[in-house]
């Protein structure tokens, strides 16, 4: 499994019809009257497999850190994938996508600075979205 891409928004919805829709793309700035305040956004994933890695199950995490490295999140955000068939029409040697949208609203940001969210797929570092919060 492997991240195609990933992305902080101010909303995103991934309905089954296997589109993502999104709103406010590419957010790398909080501007907040006071802090602490809520992230208010989502992150946003697009994650490939072969056809025999659709078949495993996999595990996606998600942590949080400030400048200073101490942690956001009380506990990482972390989802699994489940194992599912490849659908009989699906081209053969084509990846299958998968689309993941995380609520970030209610991860709570103590004060401006910089900070990081680190995404792990199968618990391999495979990206890290940094953004900054600003008063």
């Amino acid at each position: 499994m492997r991240l195609d891409w990933a992305l902080l928004a101010s909303a995103a919805e991934g309905p089954p019809n296997g589109l993502v829709y999104i709103l406010g793309a590419g957010i790398d700035t909080l501007w907040r009257e006071q802090y602490p305040a809520p992230f208010g956004g989502a992150m946003v994933l697009r994650l490939l497999t072969t056809r025999l890695e659709t078949e495993r199950a996999h595990k996606v995490e998600v942590h949080c850190s400030d400048e200073d490295g101490g942690a956001v999140l009380a506990q990482p955000i972390v989802l699994t994938i489940p194992a599912r068939q490849v659908p009989a029409e699906h081209p053969h040697g084509w990846d299958l996508a998968a689309h993941i949208v995380i609520n970030l609203n209610g991860v709570a940001i103590a004060h401006p600075g910089f900070y990081n969210f680190e995404i792990l797929v199968d618990d391999q570092q495979v990206r890290t979205l940094p953004f900054r919060a600003e008063q």
